[in-house]
């Protein structure tokens, strides 16, 4: 007899059913919350996508980006709201306990759940929900966003200009080190019309609109992931030293042996290291084999529609990080824009709330952030399992 979840599955993969009526079937809500099908907002009318400045691909030649980025649809993301609006005496591990019992009914199905109305209050809140979710919480170690510290396994999302529009991408999907299950907080909400979309992509949609030639090509050769290091030097960035917490070169070394990372020490003191990853990975809950890689986000031409880097001219293995097919040849322009094209095409973008929890599964979702005017914080927090 087949279990639940394969059942389940073959219908997704079929899509005999109609799946947002397998959705709202979820009892999975406790006491505590009670679940909706759709984020009611109006249509997008200011989160412009096509010829945005800033935006890595709008400008380009032939760029098929939406003119705006899409409105919610049902079930992504789900929607969890608090029960009761008195909520001051309820304590927060108990909240954090029924959202983990939905997060791990549900989320390897709907691949995002947004939480909303919970009591918290900052940093500090969150961090004390997602620890009582008794998750296995990791750090940012290896890294390349921009990020600092706000509260026990909680950093800021993102460090990056407001202006900066970031792309989809999978959290840390250059690493083989990376988070199952990402979570957003919002500490500072941006105000209504001044940007700072959250968005995010199911890359289950995202394949069946690449082209076949594509997808099969990353599965044969995979990717290789590079990264650029100076040493330190007053006003650079990362250097290899705050990379690695050493001034020890012996110490890299160890970690560049251990982790199997090919590397050379450049003539000018910098660190140049690369290797190998697939372009898929198998959903740990699922089985499915999924399109999970950064070939267009950890490329150089992420810096080239960047205000911090626009202005620079140097060779695209010296900016931060850059990638290329896992054989060494580079990665086609029209193919970085085709796959930039079909991630905005299906992603769906909305402004959070302050104090609202958006949770992701991360092998099936990609997240990303409109650039925005005035005041914005979301942080994150990141679970292995």
């Amino acid at each position: 007899m087949w279990s639940v979840s394969i059942v389940f599955r073959q219908l997704w993969k079929s899509q005999a059913v109609n799946r947002s009526r397998l959705y709202s079937t979820s009892t999975r809500c406790g006491t505590k919350f009670k679940y909706k099908e759709r984020v009611d907002i109006p249509a997008q009318t200011t989160a412009l996508l096509a010829g945005r400045k800033w935006l890595p691909g709008a400008l380009s030649a032939g760029s098929k980006y939406p003119t705006y980025v899409a409105s919610p649809r049902d079930n992504f993301p789900a929607l969890y709201t608090v029960n009761s609006p008195s909520t001051g005496s309820t304590p927060i591990g108990d909240f954090a306990k029924d959202a983990r019992e939905i997060i791990e009914g549900d989320l390897h199905i709907y691949g995002a759940i947004l939480f909303r109305g919970l009591p918290l209050q900052g940093g500090d809140d969150f961090s004390m929900f997602v620890r009582s979710m008794d998750y296995s919480l990791i750090g940012y170690e290896g890294g390349t966003a921009v990020r600092h510290k706000v509260a026990a396994d909680v950093l800021t999302a993102s460090n990056d200009p407001p202006e900066y529009s970031i792309e989809p991408h999978n959290e840390m999907a250059y690493s083989d080190h990376y988070p199952m299950k990402v979570f957003f907080f919002c500490d500072v909400a941006a105000l209504p019309g001044h940007g700072g979309e959250s968005v995010i992509t199911d890359v289950r949609e995202v394949v069946k609109k690449l082209d076949p030639e594509v997808v099969d090509k990353a599965r044969k050769l995979g990717i290789r992931y590079c990264r650029h290091l100076p040493t330190r030097t007053p006003g650079g960035y990362t250097s290899w030293q705050e990379g690695f917490f050493t001034e020890d070169r012996a110490d890299v070394e160890k970690y560049m042996v251990e982790h199997k990372r090919a590397y050379r020490w450049e003539s000018d003191g910098a660190l140049t290291y690369w290797y190998n990853l697939p372009a898929f990975v198998t959903h740990p809950k699922t089985g499915e084999d999924v399109w999970f890689n950064q070939y267009h986000s950890h490329h150089a031409t992420y810096f080239k529609d960047h205000p911090l880097w626009a202005h620079l001219d140097i060779p695209d293995d010296r900016y931060p990080f850059h990638c290329y097919y896992g054989d060494g040849s580079e990665v086609e322009e029209e193919v970085l824009q085709h796959i930039r094209d079909v991630l905005w095409e299906v992603s769906v973008g909305f402004q959070m709330k302050r104090g609202d929890l958006l949770a992701l599964d991360n092998i099936y979702v990609q997240h990303s952030r409109l650039g925005f005017k005035g005041k914005r914080k979301l942080l994150v927090s990141l679970s292995m399992d």
